[in-house]
């Protein structure tokens, strides 16, 4: 009786740590708190929107076992400390990201997270002016999982008379 007692204890913990072991990986792309929540964090530093200045960032961070976000760094265009001072994206994106809600702990991992801070130009056009720049040929992301891109918006006066003396656009980070 005690031998079979053993023999279902140890089939029983067989199968637990096969089920976890098989049980399908979660995809952050795919988590609705950290799709709605890293939009609405992360925004259009005020000094870039005022001088309609756009572009592409790529920002690595690593999930906990406890599913904070740790270790945020941007790894995508890379700037001297001065020079991302002036601009503010950086400084967005780390408190964005700093400032997320604990996700599930089973998205524990390492990430890579695109960010396009898109600008729309009204005299250039009324459509968003999306960055072109890309991670350079051969970039080495390491065990960074790529994520989907998340998108920041700011706009130019639309008015002729705001558009007057506004900059043309341009983008950083080529």
């Amino acid at each position: 009786m005690k031998a079979s007692l053993i023999f279902i204890a140890l089939v029983l913990a067989t199968n637990v740590s096969f089920s976890q072991v098989n049980r399908p990986a979660l995809d952050l792309n795919k988590d609705p708190v950290f799709v709605s929540v890293v939009t609405h964090r992360i925004q259009y530093p005020a000094q870039p929107a005022r001088k309609a200045i756009y572009g592409r960032y790529y920002a690595g961070f690593t999930i906990d076992q406890a599913g904070h976000i740790q270790a945020i760094s941007v790894l995508y265009p890379k700037m001297s400390r001065q020079t991302s001072k002036l601009y503010g994206f950086e400084g967005e994106i780390v408190a964005g990201l700093k400032h997320m809600p604990p996700l599930n702990p089973d998205l524990a991992g390492h990430y890579l997270l695109p960010i396009a801070f898109c600008f729309t130009h009204y005299s250039e056009g009324p459509t968003p002016i999306v960055p072109t720049n890309v991670l350079p040929f051969g970039y080495e992301a390491g065990d960074r999982i790529l994520l989907n891109e998340t998108k920041v918006f700011a706009s130019s006066p639309s008015s002729s008379r705001g558009l007057n003396g506004f900059p043309p656009s341009r983008q950083i980070g080529q």
